[in-house]
């Protein structure tokens, strides 16, 4: 165990879209502008170094305010759930048997992905960074809420279906961060869903 890595992840949540806002499922297709206020980049190059920086693919961070110095990484395993044939829909135009599925993990909608699935991805995508690292080094990961929510869930969990239950206690505010802090898969809460 004392040979692994240490490493450290850091988990910047974008805004939410206008849509997601009223209330609407992600579409699958909608990019989320993020203005990444200077004040918090430069808050974060203070407290880590920084070595990787990963965004998900869905989230386009405005070149005119990103000031950090690295290569980004735009990471499609990192996007937001595919919610199928519910994306677009308002959540209270969905019927309560609809609203059951939407909420069950196992439940995938026509051409979208399960909760459990959209897990899954991200679980191997950390899971292989983290094999990945050198010791120390600090991960920079920008993402929906809802991704980092579910990765922040992912994290703290021993297995994929523990992660439902730790989701179900857990949010992660827009434009917040997360910071995790393990080696060897074993995780400690450093900081969750501060807000800029």
């Amino acid at each position: 165990m004392s040979n692994l890595p240490v490493v450290r992840v850091v988990l910047v949540g974008s805004l939410m879209s206008q849509d997601v806002r009223k209330g609407c499922i992600p579409r699958e297709d909608e990019i989320i502008k993020f203005q990444f206020s200077k004040e918090i980049q430069e808050k974060i190059l203070e407290e880590y170094n920084i070595s990787r920086i990963f965004c998900a693919s869905d989230v386009f961070l405005d070149p005119d305010y990103f000031i950090l110095e690295k290569n980004i990484v735009c990471e499609p395993k990192l996007k937001n759930r595919n919610y199928g044939i519910l994306a677009g829909r308002n959540l209270k135009s969905l019927t309560a048997a609809e609203q059951g599925q939407f909420v069950n993990p196992e439940y995938s909608p026509v051409g979208g992905e399960s909760m459990y699935a959209f897990h899954v991805r991200l679980k191997i995508w950390l899971d292989s960074l983290f094999d990945k690292a050198k010791n120390q080094e600090t991960f920079l990961i920008i993402a929906s809420p809802v991704t980092v929510r579910a990765l922040s869930a992912c994290i703290m969990a021993d297995d994929i279906k523990s992660s439902f239950l730790i989701l179900n206690k857990i949010d992660v505010l827009p434009e917040s961060w997360s910071v995790f802090s393990g080696r060897g898969g074993n995780w400690r809460i450093l900081t969750l869903s501060a807000p800029f």
